[in-house]
């Protein structure tokens, strides 16, 4: 059968994909049943499934889930849309729970006051019995709530500043060990006492004494008049509570058990029907009583009544400043009853006061009857306050959706204009000068609660220096603003706002030296790019018309060209010597990364030698180029010459000698273990020395690889060739001298007389190939060696060792060496004057019996 034949059979078998389902047979999901307050799910099913196939049940079953994941959606939509408006209907609805709540004691006093109005009127006969028994009790009454008060002030530390004498003032009971709860946490805060008394709340916490003693010590005290008391309930998890509500204060105790509960319940409402029921006059005795104790007085007192009670009424309606005209005229009269009421009176007018909603003239008309009653600091502290509510409020209706400059602008434009509208109305309504302190601690806490706002979102946000700045700039206009009311309140700006700009600078430092830090560790050293040298004449001197610089520093060369341009939207003098210290800290942080980088160990070769010398290189570059751009940058920032970023190149000018010098040690010892290892080296050789000697291979290879790195420097002619060749083989000589390798396991290192034969003539080839590289400090090391290697020798042949060859001989072997291996040396020391090796051939060719003396000589 042919392979085309099978392939058309294959084909004719594979089975082709499933149709999908008509659109008409999948049956349709409806949302508008499933909806519905009675739908039943097993009947919808049974209903919109009857005759379904399976693949359509799978399409109804993706339809639910899509419906359900639309609709999951929609309502999260909802919610974010509503959150606001949920929390702010929830404050509304607890303000109005606890206004309720006082406008129903208020009711039940005042049912209480009409029952007692409606009380029959007694007759003669027994008016008169009742006015002298109640007169004989009155005096023993005063005397027992006195001792009640004194009892108090002696038990309760503190107690008798929140709780004066007053007439009539008395203990009704008291509540132990009641926890003060969290309102919001129901975590217990403290264990307290609660003292009810006829007309107040006392609050006294529980303390550790001297010793183990427990004292109660006043902690606040509530007008009985204003406070509203609820049941909170009964829960296993947070005990028995109750809640009261002090005006816009709310405070939860919770009791041991339901039975301490209830008879605290009890106290209030019994010092409360005392309180309702109290005309003000001393003895708290019922309606009755008192007015027939002021017809005795004739008809002054019915008079008194008639106002007191006109008065009452006055203030239920709210009409202040009838109420306010008739407390001062009993006040004048000398009516001491009438100072409950105007207390009373004041204390509803701060309450209007406190709405952060008012308008100027119902502040100006609440202010002025708190001044005609006396209450002149009340109304201050209510009136700041009310405008600090006012200030929240109409921040918290700022919304914030992504763009904080904007944000800031809206904010700044509340809260300054806000307080220059304070300080008007307040020079308005407040003319007494000694008032004023009051505002400036107003307004610089407002300040500072403008300035934790403007921290968190721009400064802690890290945003740029760009957004800080026009931040700074929307807040500044405004602060002009209060400029013309009187108040100049930029130094508090800059004392509020430096310390974060500092930190804001820190901050961008830390990110920069980060980013730089890592770049330099990733470098691959190699030259990344040419710069020009023009306008930087210690730069063009030293690398002539183009530097070559490595990646890094380029990178560092635009880290700090951006720092510059982000702080000139926020320069100021306060910032220059943060500026300045963050610019050090930047450049030194790459300096130290290239030391760090160079000590790396790296292959040898001629690539290595050139990473590393592009290294040192682009070090100086940092230094002749870069810290004249950065310093140039900030000068045109500040306006002035940044003395301190221009005498860093000349603090900074041995850095690049520094690292030429790790860069000797690191590669002498390199070379040295890879060639000439006179570390492990051994020099007692059973051989006779000839004129046929030679200097070894070990020092042929270690000249081999100077003269390789010395064809490296070539290629980077602003490195000094002298400085790093002369520097190398300084240090293989600083190896050699150094005590602990003329020591092993104790015992001195041994030289044969072919071994010293051999030392002498490296050192000796070495020097001459070398020429003029060798300093006289290295040549002076080579004199040390040489005298050490025949000491060992003299003294490990104990007077029987021969005697050493003379310096022609030594100069015959070395001019052989080197015109046998001239084509493989080129002469790296060209160019320079060779030194005379005077110094070294008298240390190098001694006679024998010198030789013995200088082994044999005390050093």
């Amino acid at each position: 059968m042919s392979s085309s034949t099978m392939r058309r059979k294959s084909l004719r078998r594979v089975p082709g994909p499933r149709p999908e389902p008509a659109a008409s047979d999948v049956p349709a999901v409806s949302l508008g049943r499933l909806t519905k307050a009675d739908f039943r799910a097993d009947e919808y099913l049974k209903e919109t499934l009857r005759s379904a196939e399976t693949t359509n049940i799978r399409q109804f079953r993706k339809g639910l889930e899509d419906a359900r994941k639309g609709a999951s959606k929609n309502l999260q939509k909802n919610v974010y849309r509503n959150y606001e408006s949920f929390v702010f209907i929830s404050k509304e609805i607890s303000s109005m729970e606890r206004d309720m709540q006082l406008l129903r004691e208020l009711l039940h006093g005042i049912n209480e006051m009409g029952d007692e109005l409606m009380e029959p009127e007694p007759d003669e006969a027994s008016r008169v019995g009742r006015r002298r028994t109640q007169r004989m009790s009155m005096a023993n009454q005063h005397d027992m709530f006195k001792d009640q008060l004194a009892r108090l002030w002696r038990t309760v530390r503190e107690s008798q500043r929140l709780v004066p004498f007053a007439p009539g003032r008395h203990v009704v009971g008291e509540a132990r060990s009641v926890s003060e709860l969290s309102p919001s946490t129901l975590q217990t805060r403290q264990k307290v006492d609660i003292v009810v008394l006829s007309d107040m709340v006392l609050v006294a916490a529980r303390k550790r004494g001297g010793g183990a003693q427990t004292v109660l010590v006043a902690d606040r005290a509530f007008e009985l008049a204003n406070v509203s008391v609820a049941d909170v309930g009964d829960a296993a998890r947070s005990g028995f509570l109750v809640k009261i509500v002090n005006r816009a204060e709310t405070f939860l105790f919770g009791f041991k058990g339901g039975d301490a509960k209830n008879e605290f319940l009890l106290l209030i409402s019994h010092a409360k029907a005392g309180v309702f029921a109290d005309t003000g006059a001393p003895p708290p005795l019922p309606l009755a009583a008192a007015r027939s104790e002021r017809e005795d007085d004739g008809g002054a007192g019915e008079e008194q009544q008639r106002q007191l009670d006109a008065l009452d009424i006055h203030i239920a309606r709210r009409e202040f400043d009838a109420a306010t005209e008739l407390v001062l005229r009993l006040q004048g009269r000398g009516v001491k009853a009438a100072d409950a009421q105007a207390a009373a009176l004041a204390r509803l007018v701060l309450a209007d006061l406190l709405m952060p909603c008012a308008g100027r003239a119902q502040v100006a008309q609440n202010v002025g009857l708190l001044h005609r009653l006396g209450w002149d600091k009340e109304a201050k502290g209510a009136f700041l306050a009310a405008r600090s509510a006012t200030i929240r409020n109409r921040t918290r209706q700022l919304r914030l959706e992504g763009n904080t400059q904007l944000y800031i602008r809206e904010l700044a434009i509340v809260y300054f204009r806000l307080i220059r509208n304070t300080c008007d109305w307040y020079a308005e309504l407040f003319a007494d000068p000694t008032m004023i302190s009051a505002l400036i601690a107003w307004v610089r806490g407002e300040m500072a609660g403008y300035a934790v706002i403007f921290r968190r979102h721009v400064f802690h946000a890290m945003q740029r220096f760009q957004v800080v700045a026009s931040c700074l700039n929307h807040t500044l206009a405004e602060v002009d603003i209060l400029g013309h009311a009187g108040l100049d309140l930029k130094f508090m700006l800059d004392q509020e706002f430096f310390p974060d700009l500092t930190a804001c600078v820190r901050s961008y430092e830390a990110r920069s030296v980060a980013l730089l830090t890592k770049a330099a560790g990733e470098d691959s050293l190699a030259v990344a790019s040419k710069v020009s040298t023009e306008n930087y004449a210690a730069a063009a001197a030293q690398f002539g018309a183009q530097i070559p610089i490595v990646a890094t520093v380029s990178r560092l060369d635009e880290a700090l060209a951006e720092f510059g341009d982000e702080l000139r939207f926020i320069v100021r003098d306060s910032l220059y010597s943060q500026v300045v210290a963050s610019v050090l800290a930047i450049i030194e942080g790459v300096l130290k990364q290239f030391l760090t980088v160079l000590r790396r160990p790296r292959a040898a070769g001629a690539a290595a030698y050139g990473q590393e010398l592009a290294l040192l290189v682009s070090t100086q570059a940092v230094i002749s180029w870069v810290i004249p751009r950065a310093a140039a940058h900030l000068d045109r920032i500040f306006g002035r010459t940044v003395s301190d970023i221009h005498n860093l190149e000349q603090r900074l000018e041995a850095f690049p000698a520094s690292l030429q010098d790790v860069f000797c040690q690191k590669h002498s010892v390199a070379i040295a273990k890879r060639t000439f290892d006179f570390v492990t080296a051994d020099f007692v050789i059973g051989r006779e020395v000839t004129d046929e000697m030679q200097p070894s291979e070990q020092m042929e290879r270690l000249l081999g690889e100077v003269g390789e790195l010395a064809r490296a420097l070539d290629r980077w002619g602003s490195v000094s060739k002298r400085g790093v060749l002369s520097g190398l083989i300084d240090c293989l000589f600083v190896q050699m001298i150094d005590p602990r390798n003329w020591e092993a396991d104790g015992r001195k290192r041994q030289f044969s007389h072919y071994g010293v034969h051999r030392l002498v003539l490296d050192i000796h080839f070495l020097l001459r190939v070398c020429g003029s590289l060798v300093s006289k400090s290295t040549n002076n090391m080579a004199n040390r060696v040489c005298e050490k290697a025949l000491r060992a020798y003299f003294a490990g042949a104990q007077g029987e060792g021969a005697g050493m060859m003379n310096k022609s001989w030594y100069d015959a072997r070395v001019l052989t060496a080197m015109h046998r291996l001239g084509f493989s040396f080129p002469d790296f020391g060209r160019g320079f004057e060779h030194r005379s090796q005077q110094s070294f051939d008298a240390a190098a060719t001694p006679t024998p019996n010198a030789g013995r003396q200088a082994a044999t000589s005390p050093g």
